[in-house]
């Protein structure tokens, strides 16, 4: 949209210089709120209009009132004045925490909607609580302010009472309200001004849309409906209103513990949403072309049709219903015959439907809806109950909220004598431009140029990208060797090197001695540095380059392991919150505390795979049927108490997944995140056969990782191994000859089915002659992979996995009675 466009979109027919800021408009987010008034506050630049305006008032400091100050400072020289009614700048974002504010999550499922920033060139901001966004964008605000602010006067506490226009210029006529200092109010002031912006907003909330219920307003705390307290079996909510704010709250209601933030993710990243969005797109579209023809779509009947089968079939609808408010009884009004309006966002129609449709399949929770035009309070004699009449319909409910929208013409009557013909005007511009300013856009040249004015008036960054900066800024630490010690130094302490691995930070690692003089805190170091790509080691590269290779890059176990820059040139800091501790004491610490962050990481890949199937980046690789998905998460629930429980199982379990060898030390170092997937796929076969076996659960002492109680004092021990290599050479190469210690071992290749079968082979084909059960070594043990009949077996289920595993065994019995037949040594 081009300059001209933007400029009549916002002026006022016969008032030359008077301009309207999305008062009048579809979209009212925080958001783009902001981009109209940059927007305008450009193009009026652009155009030269503002350089006959020496003088400015912006009534309303709102998101839009306040951008558009800002803006001004940056881009003219003129006097501005900024009324605000309130004590407050940005007021209705002043007291709440609960509600959250995202830039582009309106748009949703249109590109990049889920998008966090803002990205504004200036009082840039990100999603997050009201509260927390408006104390964002007033601090730059006020970094301008410090800058430009010569040029601004901020009137608070001031309330506009009408403008009229004098000549080429208009006078303003306010109230000073007083203020809590030694300020008395006033009436009836004046000033003088040659444009005026208003951005009045939309007003606030009645205070009883019902007579004898007092409104809670949307913008407090207060209004958002909390957690069950009180214990109630059946609680009752009355919604009123269809908007963006009642839909909301119809979820909130409906919610055991309403997070906003949680909802939008719950719907935007479930699996299975991309097709998802793609429907809801095009009923959207579907019901603008039907609005633009002067017909309509029922959208609730649309989403009953196309959308319900997918949110039971992605788990969506089954993830809604476990988060209901126990036996909640939902009634929803509204004053048109559809639930549902296009002018609400995508996201918030499609919580709600989901709730709606979760109500129905719950057991004690219900939903109703009301279509009326008029609600009223009647008396009632049960105490701490509401009953309503509906015109005729009578409910009795514990809790009211109505979110019927603000007063507009309240917040517009002082401006009436000049903004009276301006909305059937705004309404023929939205109707003229249609789709292309539905969502407000601040074009490049509009962005390069404030960004621009802000750089040259030397205005900090955004505390966004402030903390996107520190957030980049490498964090080091220290260690040195001091007898039988390591002093440990920096911004990062030993009980925190998991945050290695949990965030894309850059770290600086300092090591002024060489692996030997570490002892096994070098291997712990060099496990953390390993496994993470945001880890520089500072240290002689003589030594640790020796060291790395030694163990990492010629590993006879694994392969594919990042290796860690090593740099010589040792960078100054980290000696702040300097400590002792003991080297074998410290190895300990910092491996327990990355098997914690491996065993977190399996944990909650293997309860969502459990609930419903899902698995991300294929890690598992595996169908598994319903019924045995349970019986391992029923067996892996006790096996995450003892690895929990048990440090020393943990480690024992994690380091022969990744070693075939029993007695590697330098294992440990192959545990992270590089080779998580293997672990998790190991880690689900072992709890598949332990589900068919049963009595199969992880263990300390060697040999092995796994121990399986035969009955009659008869164990078996197991080895679970995930790991790229036997001594050197392709672990599908190697594992028939390999001498395994263990009665049996699960191996969780990857490979094509004849790789598989071929190993198979080597395996029936491996002339072991030592036959007895009796013995825990030297016999021939049952190997068990991944192949297309253990597939197969786990997506038949259950009873299928038993049978397949004894038909294994059963070949293994027969293998070792041929061999002692024949007369072969037991």
């Amino acid at each position: 949209m081009n300059s001209e466009d933007i400029v009549r979109g916002a002026a006022v027919s016969d008032y030359p210089k008077f301009y309207v800021l999305g008062c009048f408009d579809k979209r009212i987010t925080f958001y783009s709120q902001q981009v109209r008034a940059l927007s305008l506050v450009h193009a009026l630049h652009k155009l030269g209009y503002l350089n006959s305006a020496a003088s400015i008032a912006i009534i309303g400091a709102g998101a839009a009132g306040l951008t558009t100050a800002a803006a001004l400072m940056l881009a003219t020289t003129a006097r501005i004045v900024i009324f605000e009614k309130s004590e407050v700048l940005l007021p209705l974002q002043s007291a709440t925490s609960r509600r959250k504010l995202d830039p582009h999550i309106y748009d949703w499922p249109g590109f990049d909607t889920p998008d966090k920033a803002a990205n504004l060139p200036i009082l840039d901001w990100e999603a997050g609580p009201a509260q927390e966004v408006r104390f964002d964008v007033i601090t730059e605000f006020e970094h301008i302010c410090l800058r430009k602010g010569q040029f601004l006067e901020k009137r608070l506490g001031h309330q506009v009472k009408s403008i009229e226009r004098i000549g080429n210029s208009y006078k303003v006529i306010f109230d000073f309200l007083g203020n809590p200092g030694d300020a008395l109010p006033s009436e009836n002031r004046s000033d003088q001004f040659d444009m005026i912006f208003l951005a009045v907003g939309f007003g606030l909330e009645p205070e009883e849309s019902i007579e004898g219920i007092r409104d809670k307003s949307y913008w407090s705390d207060a209004g958002v409906p909390t957690a069950e307290f009180a214990a109630r079996s059946a609680p009752r909510f009355f919604v009123s209103g269809n908007g963006d704010g009642g839909l909301i709250d119809l979820v909130a209601a409906a919610s055991a513990d309403f997070d906003h933030g949680g909802m939008i993710r719950l719907i935007t990243e479930h699996p299975g949403t991309k097709e998802l969005g793609n429907i809801l797109q095009r009923i959207d579209n579907n019901a603008r072309l039907a609005l633009a023809k002067g017909t309509s779509v029922n959208l609730y009947q649309e989403y009953e049709r196309q959308v319900s089968p997918l949110i039971e079939q992605n788990g969506m609808l089954a993830r809604v219903a476990g988060n209901l408010r126990r036996g909640v009884q939902l009634v929803f009004q509204t004053q048109q015959e559809e639930i549902f309006s296009i002018y609400t966002a995508v996201l918030n129609r499609l919580a709600v439907f989901v709730t709606i449709k979760a109500c129905e399949i719950s057991k004690t929770g219900s939903f109703r809806h009301i279509w009326c035009g008029s609600v009223s309070k009647l008396p009632t004699v049960v105490p701490g109950t509401i009953l309503l009449d509906c015109q005729t319909v009578q409910i009795e409910v514990d809790e009211v909220i109505i979110r019927r929208g603000p007063m507009r013409d309240s917040v517009r009557k002082p401006f009436i004598n000049i903004i009276s013909k301006y909305e059937e005007e705004h309404d023929y511009w939205l109707r003229l431009h249609g789709d292309a300013i539905l969502v407000p856009r601040l074009s490049s040249e509009a962005r390069s140029f404030f960004w621009d004015l802000a750089r040259t008036a030397e205005i900090p960054l955004s505390r966004r990208l402030l903390r996107q900066v520190a957030a980049n800024l490498p964090v080091t630490f220290k260690l040195r060797a001091n007898g039988q010690n390591v002093h440990w130094s920096g911004a990062l302490g030993s009980k925190d090197i998991q945050a290695l691995w949990d965030t894309e930070r850059p770290y600086k690692i300092i090591l002024h001695d060489d692996p030997d003089a570490l002892g096994e805190v070098a291997n712990a170091i060099l496990r953390v540095a390993c496994h993470s790509r945001n880890v520089t080691l500072y240290a002689d590269p003589v030594h640790w380059r020796g060291f790395v290779r030694q163990i990492v890059m010629e590993s006879l176990h694994a392969k594919g392991i990042s290796v860690p820059p090593i740099c010589a040139d040792f960078p100054g800091g980290g000696t702040e919150d300097a400590r002792e501790i003991s080297k074998v004491r410290l190895a300990k610490e910092l491996h327990a505390g990355l098997d914690a962050w491996m065993l977190r990481r399996i944990h909650a890949h293997l309860e969502e795979y459990f609930r419903s199937g899902s698995d991300p980046g294929r890690a598992i690789g595996l169908d598994i049927a319903q019924d045995l998905r349970q019986q391992m998460a029923t067996i892996w629930s006790d096996w995450y108490v003892e690895f929990t429980d048990t440090a020393e199982v943990l480690k024992h379990f994690l380091c022969l997944m990744m070693c075939a060898a029993d007695d590697d030390g330098a294992a440990q170092v192959l545990v992270g995140p590089e080779k998580l997937p293997q672990i998790i796929r190991g880690t689900v076969v072992s709890l598949a056969i332990a589900s068919a076996w049963t009595a199969t659960e992880p263990k300390n002492e060697r040999p092995g990782n796994l121990r399986r109680d035969l009955g009659e004092n008869a164990v078996w021990a197991g080895h679970s191994c995930a790991a790229d290599l036997i001594n050197g050479k392709s672990i599908l190469l190697q594992a028939g000859t390999f001498m395994w210690q263990t009665d049996f071992v699960i191996l969780a290749v990857e490979g094509t089915v004849e790789i598989t079968r071929s190993a198979e082979t080597a395996f029936a084909q491996a002339n072991v002659d030592q036959p007895s059960f009796s013995e825990p070594f030297g016999c021939e043990p049952l190997v068990l992979s991944i192949s297309v009949a253990f597939s197969r077996a786990v997506e038949a289920g259950t009873a299928a996995l038993i049978g397949m595993l004894g038909e294994v065994e059963a070949r293994r019995f027969d293998r070792l009675n041929n061999a002692i037949e024949r007369g072969n040594p037991a």
